[in-house]
């Protein structure tokens, strides 16, 4: 109960004056549980009942997105936010499995490093775009619209890394999950379109929002039951229930949300800055591979953005894009913490990703903090650059 308390003091504060300053609330968050959690002063555990409401944050702040951003802006941008998603995960996979055969480590345990490096935070980088309210502009969509698919991808990577491994990869068996994966998501939409448009005008405010929260986390938990993204699923639950709303009690019921996830999303920063683990960087190699294992992480994703969102008269569009797509967090520990559970994964190699999804976590919202800060001055021009 003491974590909790301190948690929500300490972390919510700390965003609360990131944002204040123009900064993000996130950084501060991670570096709250770097200060605060095992890595330094050790007055916040890492306990489970904490890291739960972290989770169920970020399920309500990708609902809140999914809702805030609505079906026709995230299919005008899906295209560009696909060759976003791919450039970046193909360069990451590459120059992590690489990295690490190069440092020593067998084929089985570079490819599982190549998927964790491919999937972008989608939590992190939709937290500083709602900060700095580019959500509903181009850039949004595009991010938004990349780090789903780069999380959907992750994951049948790692499902085809595994089966691979296991001699049980199947072509048929990858083509039927893909299809599979996009039924499950069309009928999460679907279905909360349609139930959010049937009860919208029936339901008062407070029961408005109950029911949005018990859809969006129970679509969200159903699509990590059936082995998909927990967080893709609440997005797509987010985004049937504001299609099915007008826009005026859309986004009142996403300003409620905004004061509920200010909340309980300080958790999960503060549960991934608790993760760190410095002692291990005194064993041989180990520098070497974590600073081998960061720059791959942000170059990766920024050359990756940049060239997937290019245009010819744009250059600090595209370069934010690809800033935005650096945040490393839920799935690529997961990622990690399966190969490491299965023994793809050596001890010091899971602590070397670890680090890199912390360091990718603070660097990649700082620098979008920074960039966006740089060009205030266009922010009125709308989507012109943004």
């Amino acid at each position: 109960m003491t974590d909790i308390v301190l948690i929500l003091l300490l972390g919510v504060g700390a965003g609360l004056l990131a944002r204040r300053i123009g900064q993000s609330a996130a950084v501060a968050q991670v570096l709250i549980g770097i200060v605060f959690g095992p890595p330094l002063l050790n007055w916040i555990g890492s306990g489970e009942n904490w890291q739960l409401i972290g989770e169920l944050g970020v399920l309500l702040l990708l609902g809140m997105a999914g809702m805030h951003l609505g079906l026709d802006k995230l299919v005008n941008a899906s295209w560009r936010g696909f060759r976003v998603a791919v450039f970046g995960m193909v360069l990451c996979f590459v120059g992590g499995y690489f990295l690490v055969l190069w440092w020593g480590s067998p084929i089985e345990e570079a490819l599982y490093v190549g998927v964790a490096l491919t999937a972008t935070s989608i939590g992190i980088s939709v937290q500083v775009l709602q900060q700095f309210g580019l959500i509903d502009k181009d850039i949004g969509r595009v991010v938004i619209a990349a780090a789903v698919i780069d999380d959907v991808i992750a994951l049948y990577l790692l499902a085809i890394t595994h089966g691979a491994l296991t001699e049980s990869l199947q072509l048929t068996k990858i083509v039927s999950n893909i299809l599979i994966a996009a039924l499950v998501f069309g009928l999460i939409f679907t279905t909360c379109k349609w139930l959010s448009d049937a009860l919208s005008k029936r339901l008062k405010q407070p029961l408005q929002l109950l029911f949005s929260l018990i859809a969006i986390t129970g679509f969200g938990w159903l699509t990590q039951l059936l082995g998909y993204s927990v967080v893709v699923g609440a997005f797509f639950a987010g985004l049937g229930l504001g299609e099915g709303m007008q826009e005026a009690p859309r986004e009142k019921l996403v300003k409620q949300y905004d004061n509920i996830v200010l909340l309980l999303v300080p958790f999960f920063f503060v549960h991934i800055g608790s993760q760190a683990e410095w002692r291990v960087l005194t064993d041989k190699g180990m520098t070497i591979l974590v600073l081998g294992l960061i720059m791959i992480a942000l170059f990766g994703k920024i050359f990756g953005g940049y060239l997937g969102a290019w245009t010819r008269n744009d250059f600090s569009k595209p370069l934010l894009i690809g800033i935005s797509m650096v945040p490393r967090g839920e799935v690529a520990l997961v990622i990690a913490s399966i190969g490491f559970q299965q023994g793809h994964i050596s001890h010091h190699v899971l602590i070397a990703l670890i680090l890199m999804a912390i360091t990718a976590a603070l660097l990649g919202p700082a620098l979008m903090s920074l960039m966006i800060s740089r060009r205030s001055g266009y922010k009125e021009a709308g989507d012109g650059l943004y």
